[in-house]
């Protein structure tokens, strides 16, 4: 570190200002990366999402597994390794949006496939929202 100091030393302001400010970046990339956190996991969106376009959205793309009540689909849980989560029991439904959010980008476990680029930022929340609506 120490010779990359005396580097920077010998440069101006303004580069010196911006190898720093980039260095900083790739720091909080890294914890990103390290973490496992995608970005849009890191910060929950502060708008609610619309539950009519979230019933849409969660007919076309996660029924098949879910079911229509989000408790499972009979049919589908015989092809899974693990029980599909009941999405309208407290367990789900006290996870934060970030968490949801995560779960839908990122996948779950080995049966829970990744939505990461399947939804706009809004759709995502409106899915989000009609998993909430499905509270008992």
């Amino acid at each position: 570190m120490g010779r990359l100091y005396a580097a920077l030393h010998g440069l101006n302001k303004v580069v010196r200002g911006t190898i720093v400010i980039l260095m900083r970046g790739f720091s909080l990339l890294a914890v990103v990366v390290v973490l496992g956190v995608s970005p849009p996991a890191l910060v929950a969106s502060p708008k609610k999402g619309n539950t009519k376009t979230g019933e849409k959205l969660y007919v076309a793309s996660c029924q098949i597994c879910h079911g229509p009540a989000g408790n499972g689909n009979p049919d589908m849980t015989a092809y899974y390794l693990t029980p599909l989560p009941d999405l309208s029991a407290k367990k789900t439904q006290d996870k934060t949006d970030a968490q949801l959010r995560s779960i839908i980008l990122k996948g779950h476990g080995t049966d829970m496939w990744a939505y990461a680029g399947a939804f706009e930022e809004d759709q995502l929340g409106d899915v989000i929202a009609y998993i909430r609506s499905l509270k008992p």
